[in-house]
């Protein structure tokens, strides 16, 4: 997944978890809470499907066990 952040940084992060209001993800930067941003999920190539193109806003970030890497819970604010 592609995350863009409102400074015009992107980077590649990975779904973890996706519901209908929410998703869990893995992103290489901390985020703070309340933070705005957009992802992009890209599905397998060769798919039909679209990619889900949405805005977000940072719930809380949690370090992992792994350098560079952090857990971010955001709430789904608009599908585009």
């Amino acid at each position: 997944m592609q995350i863009m952040l409102k400074d015009d940084r992107e980077f590649l992060g990975l779904a973890h978890d996706l519901s209908v209001d929410g998703i869990l993800f893995d992103c290489p930067v901390p985020l703070a809470a309340a933070e705005e941003a957009e992802i992009k999920l890209l599905p397998p190539e060769g798919s039909f499907i679209a990619p889900l193109k949405a805005a977000i806003q940072v719930i809380r970030c949690d370090p992992t066990d792994s350098p560079h890497r952090f857990m971010i819970a955001a709430a789904l604010r608009a599908v585009k």
